[in-house]
């Protein structure tokens, strides 16, 4: 017959271990849900800030890289 104190030690110690597994499950998932919300929140910040035309009080890309061109082209022209 086995010894019952023995069967509960291991018993206590099984589900010990098994809560310290879930709780690293738990922590995994909430770092892996965090770690999508920031992925999507840095896709959607760059796609805002690289698509043209997203807000109209703001130039898009095209218009800032023409007014640096043409900034340039004139600070050339003045200085060379």
């Amino acid at each position: 017959m086995p010894d019952r104190s023995h069967g509960r030690g291991r018993t206590g110690l099984i589900r010990f271990i098994g809560n310290v597994i879930d709780d690293a499950k738990e922590f995994t998932d909430e770092c892996l849900d965090r770690m999508r919300d920031v992925e999507h929140d840095l896709r959607k910040t760059v796609s805002d800030n690289v698509r043209p035309g997203r807000d109209a009080d703001e130039p898009d890309a095209s218009t800032a890289a023409t007014t640096v061109r043409a900034t340039a082209g004139r600070s050339r022209r003045t200085h060379g």
